[in-house]
This record gives structure tokens, C-alpha cells and sequence, in this order.
């Protein structure tokens, strides 16, 4: 092929590549993305059963912070104080604890912190100055609300008083009282009646008792699922579990859409306007258009990373956060009926998304499930996938791949081409009689050079969308094997030293990209290992430098190959590792089957 027409057909396919990556869409849902923009920013409210139980809660959260002496928790319920604002702006300290101004009385079984700064003091001695050194949380907010915050602090942007995040809460719970009837084990809920295991579905007994030992599956099985109704099916009115609980249910209105306005953040915008309505704030509370934009855009970058939202039937999927209890959110299925699901797929997102990104993820979901979801299960259903693809691939590549079996195994030929005009790299005359006579051997043997490229045509997109399948199949987010999940990438397991060296999802995924590397660079080697071994009793009177030359931009090319896998493993979901450690195998067998194929084929003569 000429220089020229090489170098258009390399800038086409880097060129439909970039258009491949911009294109391939998430199958999340708007109701998808309401649950993530939730899990990232759910209610601010902590509730409990009971002051004590809240006075608890705060003595434990200072006692998790590492620079607390724990001397001085037995004087944290006379050293907390109360940092308020007085109209004047200045900071009133409060120094009694008093529990009146940190909680309020939902109802006889419910109460509430209200959003407020506590200081506890850092150690229970003095300094040499006689002073005492405290620390300060905030209780009554969420982590995203309070890094935003800080955020913003550090940015001069003008902050929203504790009274609009408080008044904001009590009408999102009003909202959604307005809509427990809608599902049966939470119809009935009011603000007077609901309890502390009907908000988080377990009680609070649990929660204690399980952050004791987060290794006690059965508990946190229990504290996910709940009980259930007399039907086996339906979650419990009294104890129905974080998945079916209040908040799980009905927080994604919060960020909920309708067909006629797609904003998420439109029923904050309007309940913030009617709580200023109503006086029950006033305008210097609500947010800034500033603290507003930085909300928005923050919210957006970190719900833009979720994309685990192809599954078949609804159910609980995810890893978006490290608290166990808190990991997954609802998923919405995409269709039961295949076909169904399928011509959607072309019709809503794109044309690859249905011809290859959809089959193939839910190809992964079915057979994740039909391998019993637990981590292992997800790895068979990977490795399959890989086959299928490998087998479907080499299908459709057979003729290219025959091609260029036969080219390996003309090199007596062409060595002897070689030997004829072993000045073909210099002269002119050579050089087109050389080309001349190969392309003639070519045609004899009906060999297409040009076929070679096809591979590499094919298999760019192909890579692209399972990429895209994988990162979006919401079973390989659940789960995890020797403590990796498939959809976490080698990189963020590497990086995160959380427990080592004990930790066993970090070990996982070292020998999982030791081996994948390992596979990558045999497979790189195993068709060069043959190609010597057929051709070693050739006969070499004298070496062509063009043909050198070209062998060496090949052995280049292979090992730039080789290295950008490599690379690219380290930040790609853990499942596309598995799959190309697969591949590679399978490339293995391949590349030995059809040389012994052609051996025997030699043999009888027939090439």
C-alpha cells in the first residue's frame, strides 16, 4: 500500500475513533440520575429515637476524629458548646450544653439535630497558657453540603444560613409525605406517626450494634432487606429495611424531572421560593446565585462519574460510597423484553449503543445473574462475554487473519525475492521489480495485504463499546472478588492504602495487572516465536534493508501496542482487565491452532 493511502486510512480511523468516544451515551434514566444526584446530596437531617441516642451520636463522631483525646470525652456534655450568630453578625458561644437548641421533637418516636455547630474540646489539659485547644463539626448537614460549604468559605462566596438548609428539609419531608401512599408498606406515613425504622429501615440498636462489626453480613443483610409482609414479597411496614425505607424511596424527588422541564434542581429552586413566600425564611437565608452555580456544577461532576445503569430488571446496583449500608441505589430496568430493550437502545441513544453496547451489556447482566452475583459470578459472566466477542470477532476477521497467516508462511518466498534484489532499499529499479514480484506472489496465493487493516478498523469500535458495556453494567458495580470490584479501576485500588498491607482488594488488583501485562506482552511474542521456528532452515545469502526496515516498524508498532494496554489497564474498570487477559489467551490458542493448521496445510501442499 502507498505511503500516502497509509496515512489516510491512519488519520480516518483515529479520526472515527475520537467521533466514537464522544458519542457512546449513558443508558441511565432521568429517574437514574435523580437516585445518584440524591446518594451524592441526600436529606440533610440526622434523625434518632430518642435524645440519648442523639447525644450518642454526637460523643461518637468527635470520638472518631483521631486528634480527640479520648480523656476528654468524659467531659464532652459539659465542654460541647454552641457557636450561633447573633443578628449582628458576631459568634455567640453557648457553653452549657443545652439539647434544646441541638434537637427538635418531630414526634413521641422521632427527633432531629438541627443544623449547628458543636465544639468539644480537643484535650482534657490545659496548655501552659491555661487555655484548652476544642474542635468543631457540624451536625445537621450532609458531607456534601459541609464540604461544599467549606468550599465555598474558602472561595468568599456567601454561604446560606442553617435556617434555610433546616426549613428546606422539613418542606422536602412534607413533599414526601405527600406520596408514601403511593407504595403500600409506607402508606399511612405522616410527620405525627412515622418512626425511626420507618425513615431508615432498620433501628437505630442495628445501626450500633453493626458498626461495632461491619463484617457481620447476616446483620447487614437484615439492615438492607428488611422484613417482610405476609406475601413473602412486600417489604414490612415497621421494619422494612434501607432499601425500602422512607428515605431510599422517596428521596429522588428531591431531584426529580417531569417531561416538560428536565432541570433536577427545579423543585429546590421552587420550594425555596415558597418557604421565602410563606416567611418562613427570609431572603438573606436562601443561597446565592454563586453558592447556587458552585452547588450545581459540583453535584453534576460527581453524579457525571455514575454510569453503572444497564440492567435488565430494577434492583439495587452500585459502589457509590464506602458505608456498606449506603452503597447501592435503585436502577431502573431497561427492558425485560430484549427486543424490546434493544430498539430503544438504537432509538434513544445511538446507533453502536444498539448494535453493540446494549447486547453486550446485557449479555453480562444475564449472565451475572445466572452465576449467582456474588463477585465470581461476574467474572464468569465476563470471561463468556469475552469468548462470544473473541469468537464473533475472529469470524468476522478470518479473512484478514488468513491473509496474514499465509504471509508468514510465504517467507521462503519472499526470501528469496529477498536474495534476487538485495538492493531494493537503494535502487529504484530493484525496489519496483522487488514490489513488483511480491504483490504477483501475493495474488498467487490470494493474499490481500489491505485485509490486515480491517482488523484494527474493527477492532477500535469494538473496544470502545465494550468499554462502554462494561463501565455501564450495573451488576459489575455489586460485589466484589478478593475485595475488587469489576467496575473500579486497577488505579484507584493501587492508590487507595486504606488497611494495607492486609487490605485484599489491593493484592487483587496487582496481580490482576501483573498477569494481564504478563498475557499482553506472550501474546505479542507467540506468533514472532512461530514464524521463527518455521523459518529458521531458510537459507540467508544477503538481507534486504527495506524488508528490515519493515520488520522493525512492525516489532515497534507491537510493542507501543503493548505498552499502551498496558497503561491503559491501570485506569480502566477492573472487568475490561479481565477481558483482555482473556483475549490475549485466546489470541494465544488462536495464533498456535492456525500455525499448525498451516503446517499440515504445507505439508499436503495446498499453499
Amino acid at each position: 500500500m502507498e505511503k500516502k493511502a497509509k496515512k489516510i486510512f491512519g488519520f480516518g480511523i483515529v479520526l472515527g475513533g475520537a467521533i466514537l468516544l464522544s458519542s457512546c451515551n449513558s443508558f441511565c434514566t432521568t429517574t437514574d440520575i435523580s437516585n445518584y444526584l440524591y446518594s451524592s446530596d441526600p436529606i440533610n437531617t440526622t434523625f434518632f429515637d430518642s435524645i440519648e441516642h442523639g447525644e450518642d451520636y454526637i460523643e461518637s463522631t468527635f470520638g472518631k476524629i483521631e486528634s480527640f483525646d479520648k480523656e476528654a470525652r468524659f467531659v464532652v456534655e459539659e465542654q460541647v458548646k454552641i457557636q450561633q450568630v447573633s443578628e449582628d453578625g458576631k459568634k455567640i458561644t453557648t457553653v452549657a450544653y443545652d439539647p434544646e437548641l441541638v434537637f427538635e421533637k418531630i414526634n413521641d418516636n422521632l427527633y432531629k439535630i438541627k443544623p449547628v455547630d458543636l465544639i468539644a474540646e480537643k484535650s482534657s489539659k490545659p496548655d501552659q497558657n491555661n487555655n484548652r485547644s476544642d474542635i468543631s463539626y457540624t451536625f445537621g448537614l450532609n458531607d456534601f453540603t459541609r464540604q461544599l460549604i467549606t468550599a465555598c468559605k474558602q472561595q468568599n462566596v456567601l454561604i446560606p444560613s442553617y435556617d434555610y438548609f433546616d426549613a428546606l428539609d422539613d418542606k422536602y419531608l412534607d413533599e414526601m409525605f405527600k406520596k408514601a401512599d403511593e407504595y403500600t408498606w409506607l402508606s399511612g406515613l405522616t410527620k405525627e406517626n412515622i418512626t425511626y425504622n420507618q425513615i431508615y429501615g432498620y433501628s437505630y440498636n442495628d445501626l450500633i450494634e453493626f458498626r461495632k462489626d461491619e463484617t457481620n453480613k447476616a446483620l447487614l443483610n437484615e439492615m438492607i432487606n428488611g422484613d417482610k409482609q405476609e406475601d413473602g414479597k412486600t417489604p414490612s411496614k415497621t421494619n422494612p429495611g434501607r432499601n425500602y425505607s422512607f428515605l431510599t424511596t422517596l428521596g429522588h424527588i428531591k431531584f426529580e424531572v417531569s417531561e416538560e422541564n428536565t432541570n433536577y434542581y427545579q423543585n429546590i429552586e421552587k420550594w425555596t421560593n415558597e418557604l421565602v413566600a410563606q416567611n418562613v425564611i427570609t431572603g438573606s437565608d436562601i443561597p446565592s446565585v454563586t453558592f447556587n452555580n458552585v452547588y450545581q456544577q459540583s453535584l453534576n461532576n460527581k453524579a457525571a462519574g455514575f454510569r453503572t445503569c444497564i440492567t435488565v430488571n430494577d434492583g439495587f446496583y452500585g459502589h457509590i460510597s464506602n458505608d456498606p449500608l449506603n452503597d447501592t441505589i435503585l436502577i431502573e430496568g431497561k427492558g425485560q423484553d430484549f427486543y424490546e430493550g434493544w430498539g430503544k437502545a438504537f432509538s434513544e441513544h445511538g446507533f453502536l449503543e444498539g448494535l453493540l453496547v446494549y447486547p453486550i451489556g446485557t449479555m453480562v447482566e444475564n449472565l451475572s445473574h445466572a452465576f449467582g452475583m456474588n463477585g465470581y459470578g461476574q467474572i464468569g459472566a465476563v470471561l463468556i462475554t469475552t469468548i462470544i466477542i473473541r469468537l464473533l470477532f475472529m469470524l468476522i476477521t478470518l479473512p484478514s487473519t488468513l491473509s496474514q497467516q499465509k504471509m508468514q508462511f510465504l517467507q521462503p518466498e519472499i526470501a528469496k525475492l529477498q536474495q534476487k534484489y538485495p538492493n531494493s532499499d537503494t535502487n529504484q529499479y530493484e525496489k519496483q521489480k522487488f514490489a513488483m514480484a511480491q504483490m504477483a506472489l501475493y495474488k498467487k496465493y490470494k493474499i490481500h495485504p489491505f485485509r490486515q487493516f480491517l482488523v484494527i478498523f474493527i477492532q477500535f469500535p469494538l473496544f470502545i463499546c465494550v468499554w462502554n458495556a462494561f463501565a455501564g453494567s450495573a451488576s459489575l458495580s455489586s460485589d466484589a472478588v478478593l475485595g475488587l470490584r469489576l467496575s473500579d479501576t486497577v488505579w484507584s485500588a493501587l492508590t487507595n492504602v486504606n488497611g494495607w498491607p492486609g487490605q485484599p482488594g489491593w493484592w487483587t488488583a496487582l496481580v490482576l495487572i501483573i498477569l494481564m501485562s504478563a498475557i499482553q506482552i506472550l501474546a505479542m511474542f507467540v506468533p514472532n516465536w512461530l514464524n521463527k521456528s518455521r523459518n529458521k532452515k531458510i537459507a540467508k545469502t544477503g538481507r534486504n534493508q527495506a524488508l528490515d526496515t519493515q520488520n522493525k516498524t512492525m516489532k515497534i508498532t507491537q510493542w507501543v501496542m503493548t505498552i499502551v494496554v498496558i497503561i491503559m489497564g491501570f485506569n480502566v474498570p477492573a472487568a475490561l482487565g479481565v477481558y483482555w487477559f482473556a483475549g490475549a489467551l485466546f489470541q494465544i490458542l488462536q495464533s498456535v491452532a492456525l500455525h499448525f493448521v498451516f503446517l499440515h496445510k504445507q505439508k499436503k501442499g495446498r499453499i
